[in-house]
């Protein structure tokens, strides 16, 4: 084999595996959720946990359960009145339910609001107007039955639950939810 044939075989694999490196480096980068932003905060699940089956109060006033939920990817909000962080990112989670609802449609995606308001639907449905919120209505777990099933250490906290009803994972905190990188991190789990 001459010399130049011998460079030209190293280039052609050292641009081989450079191909493989690539692909495995992007292979590796879809494999995991992006977790950007806001969206640090975000805790993947370990495991494939069910979400529990407590009842709690739909926006409607009627007695349901989380099953019902099911085949849609369901981004599950506790909130309060009282609660700061919860009041501030209100806003964006409404325009997130306004912009991702549409594009994926609201037999696909939705938001729900679980307040845990001990007054229930009388202090929140008028608090929730008075800030604007308009895509979004509340449904009420007056005595945290719900909030305690999944363990939530605090409010806001968020779970992000996929169409089998399995949590993907919480996120504790306010976060800016009609964020891309927001956006981005639903999009992941409601396509895989």
């Amino acid at each position: 084999m001459s010399w130049i044939s011998s460079v030209a075989v190293r280039k052609t694999v050292f641009a081989g595996l450079a191909a493989a490196f690539l692909a495995a480096i992007a292979g590796s980068a879809e494999a995991e959720p992006p977790l950007v932003g806001d969206m640090v905060k975000f805790v993947p699940s370990a495991g494939d946990r069910t979400a529990p089956d407590t009842p709690f109060i739909s926006a409607t006033g009627e007695p349901i359960k989380l099953d019902s939920y099911h085949g849609k990817t369901v981004l599950l909000n506790f909130w309060a009145t009282w609660c700061a962080p919860c009041v501030k990112e209100l806003p964006s989670l409404d325009r997130l339910s306004a912009e991702l609802g549409a594009e994926l449609g609201s037999d696909r995606f939705e938001v729900l609001l679980v307040s845990i308001d001990r007054g229930g639907a009388r202090v929140f449905e008028p608090f929730l107007e008075k800030l604007g919120i308009r895509n979004l209505a509340s449904a009420a777990d007056q005595k945290a039955a719900l909030l305690r099933a999944f363990k939530a250490p605090g409010l806001p906290t968020t779970f992000l639950i996929a169409p089998d009803g399995a949590i993907k994972g919480r996120l504790v905190g306010d976060a800016e939810w009609d964020s891309a990188a927001a956006k981005d991190l639903i999009n992941y789990y409601a396509s895989n």
